[in-house]
């Protein structure tokens, strides 16, 4: 660890890296009255988002509110303190503090709307949203996105389990937190009668939104394209503990990795500045991003967790930065509410559907049989896999087994004639195994044609041998894999070497890939780049890279897996 951890310091100083952020005076930010507003039980109030640097007591001077009032009616949301990216409700009973020239009169005509609200319009108690369950949906993800808990969807819709059905209508309550930007063509917002809400297939749904405007921001990124001008200015944000006795040897793998894709860079003519920032100097993600001066970088590269992701992401936003999370799978919930968020790790529902769309389904020439254990509790990957064939309207076989019976149950769903897509969705190393065993007899034997798939988890089964992957034609789907008889990887290997003394770990060839791609599409694609990946596929020694958006106002999702064929 000491050795590759001198190493990398010495590669670090031949390249250009910022210096260390400085303390600054804290300076509260100027605060934009929102032109949102909503109303509740017959009172309006304005819907702010809180940016960074703003404070409480700016935020009510701004607004002409009473403190104590603005604290009470946001307690739930201020649990913890004023937090950047959150919304508070401010009372718009009276005007800003740049319209008090009549307060008289403005005082007067709330309160006699508020009286006469009643008997001219009666107030709808009960408002829901109405969202139609997508491939990758997840109760955690529908949760983030709608500021409820899982609990409550849970119960509102006498979920059985936490698993949702592609295709089936969720029915959420409407809070005065939630943001009219949320709202997409798979949802509805109205107060329908029993039975209103038809299920049709994948027509556009028509969408009403209550009580909100527009959202005042217009996410129509950088209205002015401009070219790369030869020079990428990257921060680095990663918890190195570089003040500590022990700092962390996979991050340190990762910087080590990233500081070659920016001499290989530099070789082919592009200047790089590198500021590298320790996430373990600051005590939260807010002061992190108030102290480290990141207005004039190109990108950023943040291993932000889900837990403190949302105000580094408003804060890109906001500044048309786009902020790169490299390798928690989480943060793919939280960039379906950011558009300048790039999640390059993939999830594992994404890839059970790069799986799936893999088998390229021949209706006619096709079997596929799902694989399953006879045990009540099945696993992920059976729940999403089975999910991903119901999005895609692929028909399957289930055959519930164990083992001792795999082959008779087997043979009953098998046919001949027809190429066989058998889907082990067990976990477990024993049934998995036996699995992996049975279907490569039954293809040698050549009495069927099989092919069969199964979780990239059993791969790490020591009992299940090589061979018989490739005696059943297995298949994989990973967000991550690295061929070492590929000669590209061999050279990073001997190179990461020569420089510091040790192998390279996956978060090396991580650090690597990620920093190479983006270098090269700054290069492309200038200050377009957020939506320039939308166009660039690559292959890179661990990871592919083809960027999609889900929704309208989210940021990029990596679609791209690492295919495994024996």
């Amino acid at each position: 660890m000491k050795r590759i951890c001198a190493a990398i310091a010495i590669a670090a100083a031949l390249l250009t890296i910022g210096p260390a952020a400085g303390a600054q005076k804290f300076i509260p930010a100027h605060v934009e009255v929102s032109k949102s507003t909503v109303d509740i039980e017959g009172r309006t109030f304005y819907v702010h988002t809180v940016e960074a640097r703003q404070t409480l007591y700016s935020i009510c001077k701004a607004y002409d509110a009473d403190l104590d009032e603005v604290k009470e009616i946001n307690a739930e949301r201020l649990t913890g303190g004023l937090k950047t990216g959150s919304l508070l409700l401010i009372p718009a009973d009276k005007k800003v503090a740049e319209s008090k020239t009549e307060p008289r009169t403005v005082a007067a005509e709330p309160a006699r709307q508020v009286q006469e609200a009643p008997a001219e319009q009666p107030r709808q108690e009960v408002k829901y949203i109405y969202h139609r369950v997508k491939w990758y949906d997840s109760l955690l993800m529908l949760s983030l996105k709608y500021k409820v808990s899982q609990e409550d969807i849970v119960e509102l819709n006498n979920l059985d389990s936490k698993t949702l059905v592609v295709g089936q209508i969720l029915k959420i309550p409407v809070r005065g937190d939630v943001d009219s930007d949320i709202i997409d063509d798979n949802t509805m917002v109205e107060v329908p009668e029993e039975g209103d809400f038809e299920e049709d297939d994948d027509t556009d749904t028509e969408v009403t939104i209550i009580d909100q405007e527009e959202p005042e921001q217009d996410w129509n990124w950088k209205p002015v394209y401009v070219p790369f001008n030869g020079t990428a200015n990257i921060a680095l944000i990663i918890p190195i503990g570089s003040k500590t006795s022990s700092p962390s040897g996979n991050f340190l793998d990762f910087y080590g990795g990233m500081l070659m894709a920016i001499e290989d860079a530099r070789k082919d003519g592009t200047n790089v500045n590198l500021k590298v920032i320790d996430m373990t100097d600051f005590s939260s993600a807010e002061q992190l991003m108030q102290e480290s001066r990141l207005e004039n970088f190109d990108f950023l590269i943040g291993n932000f967790s889900m837990e403190n992701i949302e105000t580094p992401a408003h804060w890109c936003d906001i500044h048309h930065i786009p902020l790169i999370s490299p390798l928690d799978q989480k943060v793919e919930a939280a960039t379906y509410n950011h558009p300048y968020l790039i999640n390059v790790q993939l999830a594992s529902s994404t890839q059970t559907m790069r799986m799936a769309e893999s088998i390229g389904f021949r209706p006619g020439k096709d079997n596929v049989v799902v694989l399953a254990d006879s045990g009540e509790n099945q696993s992920k990957f059976h729940s999403e896999i089975t999910a991903s064939l119901d999005s895609l309207h692929i028909p399957y076989t289930i055959a519930k087994t164990s083992s001792g019976h795999i082959l008779e149950n087997l043979r009953n769903t098998l046919i001949q004639g027809k190429r066989n897509h058998v889907i082990i969705t067990s976990e477990r190393e024993s049934l998995a195994g036996d699995a992996v065993r049975t279907l490569g007899n039954l293809s040698r034997a050549g009495t069927y044609e099989i092919v069969g798939y199964a979780s990239h988890k059993i791969r790490k089964f020591e009992s299940i041998e090589a061979d018989s992957y490739q005696k059943m034609n297995a298949h994989f789907s990973m967000g991550h894999y690295v061929d070492y008889s590929d000669e590209d990887a061999r050279e990073f290997v001997r190179r990461y070497r020569a420089l510091y003394n040790a192998d390279p770990g996956n978060f090396g060839f991580q650090g690597y890939d990620v920093g190479a791609y983006f270098i090269d599409a700054l290069k492309r694609y200038g200050n377009d780049m957020i939506n320039g990946i939308g166009r660039y596929y690559h292959e890179g020694m661990q990871l592919n890279f083809r960027f999609d958006r889900r929704n309208s106002f989210g940021g990029m999702f990596n679609e791209a897996t690492k295919n495994l064929v024996y």
